[in-house]
């Protein structure tokens, strides 16, 4: 590590007596990359922006070489520094995103699930009873093969009447459906949102057709 941070602060030194945007400098910028880069020893994380990051932390150091002081920090401790500050740039904006897509997925869903909601917030037991077993039998017979029929991307086994016996009554979570189905990281995150745009909708459907949530709203 010390016969690495000499390496680097020596390339450093040299580059900063070079004119910027000189191939002398061009080059001792690739070198400083490539022995970082080989040694392994910058901070590394498994997350969807690392990248992103790391090459904001090049641009930066690259163009600000003379802001490196030796009599501080090593040299992987500076681009380390530099590194886990657009990390946490990035962390927090995700963060914030998600929260946001959360926000509107269950806005969603309170619009497009009247008859589950419906059915939850009923007192009448019986009732609720016999419309679960009525409606079970709907998406088990699927008599218009339409929820069978509508299925997500082209993976005609993940279709609303499949997502329909996992999510009710038993509740089954989205990430043990995504690991069932051996989905993506992006696909396990589409698949809620396209089932409330697909599924619910049909849901409702069946349950204003059968008198549903308009006996369930009087009571």
């Amino acid at each position: 590590m010390d016969n690495l941070n000499k390496k680097l602060r020596q390339l450093i030194a040299f580059a900063c007596t070079s004119t910027p945007g000189s191939l002398e400098r061009q080059q001792q910028l690739n070198q400083i990359y490539r022995l970082v880069m080989k040694s392994g020893k910058l901070w590394k994380e498994r997350t969807p922006y690392y990248s992103d990051a790391l090459q904001e932390m090049w641009e930066y150091c690259f163009r600000h070489l003379e802001e490196y002081d030796p009599t501080v920090k090593e040299v992987i401790t500076w681009l380390d520094d530099e590194l886990k500050k657009r990390l946490r740039r990035y962390r927090y904006a995700y963060q914030k995103q998600h929260e946001r897509h959360i926000t509107i997925q269950a806005r969603e869903e309170d619009e497009s699930s009247d008859l589950v909601n419906a059915l939850r917030a009923s007192s009448d037991i019986q009732q609720v009873l016999d419309i679960w077993e009525r409606t079970l039998e709907w998406v088990r017979a699927d008599p218009d093969k339409v929820l069978c029929s509508t299925y997500f991307r082209k993976r005609s086994e993940i279709n609303c009447q499949a997502l329909f016996l996992l999510r009710f009554p038993d509740e089954t979570s989205w990430n043990v459906i995504a690991q069932k189905f051996d989905l993506t990281p992006a696909e396990a995150k589409d698949l809620p949102k396209w089932y409330n745009r697909k599924c619910l909708p049909l849901l409702r459907q069946f349950g204003v057709s059968q008198g549903y949530l308009e006996t369930i709203a009087i009571s």
